[in-house]
């Protein structure tokens, strides 16, 4: 690896509300420690009151959540995890993190390259699959309202995507913001795949490995979730639609720095099939290329 100069065995993190930002700094701090194969200490940096409910309607603590997800990590023990409350810390809570890590992130071969957030939960604790389950997750309940940009369809547009792949002969599962970790957990394990907008369970997803497609042209997607299907607001009606049909016009996967990486400097990729064919397919490319970069020199587990 290059830029092991970037690599800490101490990592302060700004701790929010939802679990794909606790989950994001799990995931580094995991690389940082496999590529030192040394154990890493994560700092949670709180800014608000993480011992009381964010919103009164939730299930559980975030704290709790982030405990209960990270006893399933692939080597666990080599992350300990510990907790600021109160942080006064401007600089982690302006960059998210800071120092080396900051500076991983920011210019590393790791950033570059899109691996510095690829971990995966223990192979013991993958379920059989229900070939008929999507799991599908909106912005409907959340306790915040989420940026525009993750909204480019409406609940209406919601209801009309999951209709599609209903008529395709898919049984749809919600999860919510208030779903308690156990349920959520249990659905994204067991679904044949996910369709949802950038946040809430989507490194649950990107954890399992499940194929899955997101609502979203932003740039952060690809970033975080690069082997994921990212579709507009106009393709995910069409998508969805004809989801399990060969398509006369296949799906073009767009291009970033991790698809230039694997496939050279062209500009697009076709995979050919029908959606679930396309979106496994689409998994098993980073996986394999993932795979090189990380082998079983720790735990077999």
């Amino acid at each position: 690896m290059k830029n092991r100069e970037y690599l800490s065995e101490e990592i302060h993190w700004k701790g929010t509300p939802g679990v794909g930002d606790f989950m994001f700094g799990l995931n580094f701090a995991h690389v940082n420690a496999y590529f030192l194969n040394k154990p890493v200490k994560l700092v949670f940096n709180w800014y608000w009151n993480v011992k009381e409910q964010y919103h009164f309607e939730d299930p559980e603590l975030t704290i709790e959540r982030l405990d209960y997800i990270h006893q399933f990590y692939k080597d666990s023990h080599m992350v300990e995890v510990e907790h600021i409350y109160d942080s006064k810390d401007n600089e982690v809570y302006v960059n998210m993190t800071k120092s080396d890590s900051k500076y991983m992130i920011l210019k590393s071969d790791a950033s570059k390259y899109g691996y510095l957030n690829w971990w995966h939960f223990r192979k013991d604790f993958k379920l059989p699959i229900d070939k008929e389950k999507v799991v599908f997750f909106r912005d409907t309940f959340n306790a915040d309202i989420v940026r525009k940009w993750k909204r480019l369809i409406d609940h209406k547009g919601w209801d009309k995507v999951i209709a599609n792949l209903q008529i395709n002969g898919y049984e749809p599962v919600e999860l919510t913001y208030r779903t308690p970790i156990r349920e959520a957990l249990y659905h994204i394990n067991t679904a044949a795949f996910v369709i949802s907008y950038d946040g809430l369970w989507h490194y649950v997803t990107k954890n399992f490995h499940k194929p899955s497609i997101i609502l979203s042209k932003s740039a952060i997607t690809r970033l975080h979730t690069p082997e994921a299907l990212t579709l507009d607001e106009k393709d995910i009606f069409h998508y969805s639609q004809n989801f399990s049909k060969e398509k006369k016009r296949d799906v073009i996967f767009q291009v970033n720095r991790v698809d230039r990486k694997i496939w050279g400097r062209g500009k697009r990729i076709r995979i050919i099939g029908d959606g679930l064919g396309q979106l496994r397919t689409r998994i098993k490319l980073y996986s394999d290329y993932y795979g090189k970069i990380f082998n079983s020199r720790q735990s077999s587990n």
